[in-house]
């Protein structure tokens, strides 16, 4: 097992690149649970959602009612009219819902005609829901009214709407276990996606720095020349990178759970602990790579900077598919992380588990082996080459 224990001190030497990512990645991780998963304690609360409502149509006494009722719900953000600047405001949680009301609404409205309201937020928003219900509850009630009362009075429509949806009725039910699911589900999405740029940073920095200390020329004629076979040789290494990987992942697994608001094991972590091997396998066939094809420890800092990076920003690891351009996700489909970002957001959506959903998340998860194989193949045809080039 000399190779086995070589490959560990040589890591040993230089593992402060991956206790640095590990560290800055625990950090954050603590950081966002304790802002964005803390506990209510229980305690129910309306909370205003930032909202901004583009109004196309003309002012109306309706249109006035239904924005004064929205107030109750929503805090009115002006920004402007610019669509990049929008999607900037949704990105960055300057806003969680906008509105736009389209032109000729009233009318529509009034004549029983089909309207459509079209609305944007944020991915997942659990408070923008509250925006929702007030303006279907508002524009439904609305229309009993018109229907049943044609001749109605829009100034005192809005003053009738208030007071029935303000009637109040005390109702007892228990969700505990439903918002801890989706709690739960939600912190394991955000923290499994930014694992990835984690494991792809460390992994280049640390199995790279190892493989460009094994495949130097004069160890690779040092190893030629010892009655150690090849055969021997590879398997020791190849143990040696899945025990790292295993170690390494158990590290996170563990502070994931530590970690999360909810110390929840469901189907849907187990999912996500395999889809996190199964793409460490990937990022340990890219850090092979690398590892046999560059001469310098410098480039290999430089390689586990840039691509894990690159890849974080165009797969989804850092700013949500969702909000990504075609052209971008086009691209980022050619990279096993975008196929392990899109089986995270899919294990996380499931709440009942069925062989299509389950074949789904299989499929993302072959296409990921499917990269790591062909790179694999890529990594042992240039290792050939150098075992050629070393006699």
């Amino acid at each position: 097992m000399q190779v086995f224990k070589t490959y560990f001190k040589i890591l040993k030497k230089n593992l402060t690149s991956v206790i640095i990512f590990g560290v800055i990645f625990i950090t954050i991780t603590l950081v966002i649970t304790l802002t964005m998963f803390h506990e209510d304690n229980g305690q129910f609360s309306v909370k205003k959602v930032p909202t901004l409502v583009i109004n196309q149509d003309t002012d109306s006494n309706l249109v006035d009612g239904f924005l004064t009722y929205l107030e109750q719900y929503a805090t009115f953000v002006d920004i402007e009219e610019d669509e990049e600047i929008r999607r900037d405001a949704l990105f960055y949680r300057k806003v969680l819902y906008i509105l736009t009301i389209p032109e000729g609404f009233t009318e529509d409205f009034l004549a029983g005609n089909e309207i459509n309201l079209i609305k944007e937020t944020v991915p997942d928003s659990v408070e923008a829901m509250s925006v929702d219900t007030a303006v279907n509850n508002y524009l439904n009630t609305a229309k009993i009214y018109i229907k049943h009362n044609p001749d109605v009075d829009l100034n005192k429509l809005g003053d009738f709407i208030q007071q029935d949806l303000g009637t109040e009725t005390k109702v007892t039910f228990d969700v505990k276990q439903e918002d801890d699911t989706t709690a739960a589900h939600m912190f394991n999405s955000f923290y499994y996606n930014y694992l990835g740029y984690i494991i792809v940073a460390c992994f280049i920095a640390g199995v790279s720095t190892v493989m460009l200390s094994f495949h130097g020329l004069d160890i690779r004629r040092k190893h030629y020349a010892a009655p150690l076979s090849s055969r021997r040789f590879n398997i020791q290494l190849i143990n040696a990178n899945l025990a790292f990987v295993m170690c390494y992942l158990l590290v996170f697994i563990i502070a994931g759970y530590v970690f999360s608001p909810v110390k929840l094991i469901d189907l849907n972590l187990v999912f996500m602990w395999l889809n996190a091997f199964v793409f460490s396998l990937a990022a340990l066939s890219i850090s092979y790579l690398i590892g046999i094809s560059v001469k310098a420890k410098n480039a290999v800092q430089a390689l586990s900077t840039m691509l894990s990076l690159s890849l974080a920003f165009i797969s989804g690891m850092f700013v949500p598919q969702e909000f990504l351009g075609d052209a971008v996700l086009k691209l980022a489909s050619f990279t096993p992380s975008y196929w392990y970002v899109r089986a995270n957001n899919t294990i996380a959506h499931i709440n009942n588990f069925n062989l299509d959903n389950m074949g789904e998340i299989f499929g993302y998860m072959a296409i990921q082996i499917g990269f790591a194989a062909a790179i694999i193949s890529i990594a042992l045809v240039v290792s050939k080459r150098k075992r050629q080039m070393a006699y």
